[in-house]
């Protein structure tokens, strides 16, 4: 998956943005507050149709505009084995182009992906409510869910460090971003459990306007019941997935900690849930156990109505777990030092990186905001053995310092490029032509240069 051109428009400081970019490595440096990380902000936009660093669409928009715009021309792999939902495991994902005679398994097809945002606003017919629209190949989205899966990417960044010292909430945004991007229909879950889950709060507070004495009757009790069927449904989808991709983040993000640290270290993950859900049963095999899940939400639900009618929230469920981290089984957050967290957050990454391209059958897109100044050699060694055939977005303030770390051209990064080149790239299509390119087209076409974009409040120029 490569991009080949980036579009902006009234976004962060950018009025307008159009920027072709390399397939390989792009490096973009300048001083600090110039806008660097809104370019890697409004790439990752368009991966997780969320950005990394605000929940707020508002804050995003140039300043005096009514809403942004940001597109990515790409040519990407659409024949990879997609799970869209585990229902439908042999079925392509929907998003996929009827495959035409004569086209290869691993061909490029180039395609558009864009995101926008319009602020309310006072039109002909009354108030316009605030809306977001995403479009693949200039073709309009019914629902945000549908824009999950089509574009792949990882972000490194300072804030990484969030996943060790902040609570679970950082956590859970940590598997639900990464399973989103793989797994289309657990986006949709996640929003479906959300306005439940706001239904059936906002029921326990009406619950306790309406009556003096805060104890539930079973009027009261059939009113919650009503809320939990469906949550019960929607929960049990989403902890069938984090259950699975917990299992898978254990094992990679250990092995990745354990080549960090020469083997000193072993970097222990465990998803913590309802008390008694994660059974021998259930963790080997949670698809089968489906409506054994649904049963013990339904009936912890239950035993807490009284509870959560005097709080007036919902106080168990997806909303509530963690991914608990350890580190040679003491806590990460009160135990590790600075540099044994930052391991611990880069093989925490490493591990997302590896389970997207085992899950798309390519390497997702790369977006590293100025993470080497922040990281020793030991682990920007780490980092760069795990970049190969990438194509990888830099910010930096120091050129230079750029410029010295990836110099050597029989780095693990390039020579992975070269191999991706060789073995894949050759098979890309130009264009919409049907014809394959060549070994020598491959490499003209895809390279493996460094390209430097100087960044200076707001502009993008090529140096």
């Amino acid at each position: 998956m490569f991009i080949r051109s980036i579009h902006i428009e009234n976004f962060r400081n950018y009025r307008r943005l159009d920027l072709n970019v390399e397939p390989s490595i792009n490096v973009f440096f300048g001083e600090n507050a110039q806008g660097k990380t809104n370019i890697i902000e409004a790439i990752y936009l368009c991966a997780c149709a969320r950005s990394h660093r605000t929940s707020k669409d508002r804050e995003l928009i140039f300043h005096g505009e009514q809403g942004y715009k940001v597109q990515l021309d790409m040519m990407a792999h659409r024949y990879r084995h997609l799970i869209v939902c585990r229902e439908k495991e042999s079925v392509p994902s929907s998003s996929e182009p009827e495959r035409k005679p004569g086209r290869k398994k691993n061909d490029y097809y180039e395609e558009t992906l864009s995101i926008s945002f319009l602020e309310a606003a006072e039109g002909p017919e009354g108030l316009n409510k605030a809306r977001r629209i995403a479009e693949h190949d200039n073709v309009p989205l019914e629902r945000i869910s549908d824009f999950m899966g089509i574009f792949h990417a990882v972000i490194f960044a300072p804030e990484d460090l969030l996943l060790i010292k902040e609570g679970p909430s950082v956590r859970r945004r940590y598997m639900d971003l990464l399973i989103s991007q793989v797994r289309p229909c657990y986006f949709h879950d996640l929003l479906t459990y959300s306005k439940l889950l706001q239904q059936r709060n906002r029921t326990l507070k009406l619950l306790r306007q309406k009556h003096t004495i805060h104890t539930l009757g079973a009027l009261e009790e059939s009113e919650l019941e009503i809320w939990d069927y469906p949550l019960a449904q929607a929960a049990a989808r989403i902890l069938t997935e984090r259950i699975l991709f917990a299992e898978r983040i254990k094992i990679l993000a250990n092995q990745k900690h354990e080549q960090i640290s020469g083997g000193k270290e072993s970097l222990f993950v465990r998803y913590r849930t309802i008390t008694g859900l994660l059974t021998e049963e259930i963790q080997n095999d949670p698809m089968s156990n489906l409506l054994k899940i649904e049963e013990i939400l339904l009936y912890r639900w239950k035993a807490t109505h009284q509870d959560d009618y005097e709080k007036g929230n919902t106080s168990v469920g997806p909303h509530r777990d963690d991914l608990e981290l350890s580190l040679d089984g003491d806590g990460l957050r009160a135990f590790a030092s600075q540099g044994q967290q930052r391991s611990a957050a880069l093989a925490l990454k490493l591990a997302e990186l590896t389970i997207l391209r085992e899950e798309t059958g390519e390497m997702p897109v790369l977006l590293l905001d100025d993470v080497f100044s922040e990281l020793d050699a030991g682990r920007r060694a780490s980092l760069l053995s795990n970049m190969g055939g990438a194509q990888v977005f830099i910010t930096c303030t120091d050129r230079s310092f750029i410029e010295n770390e990836l110099k050597d051209r029989s780095s693990p990064l390039f020579g992975a490029t070269s191999r991706i080149i060789a073995d894949d790239a050759k098979d890309a299509v130009s264009g919409t032509s049907g014809d394959a390119l060549s070994d020598a087209e491959a490499v003209g076409y895809f390279g493996t240069s460094i390209s430097f974009y100087e960044v200076l409040d707001g502009t993008v120029s090529l140096r």
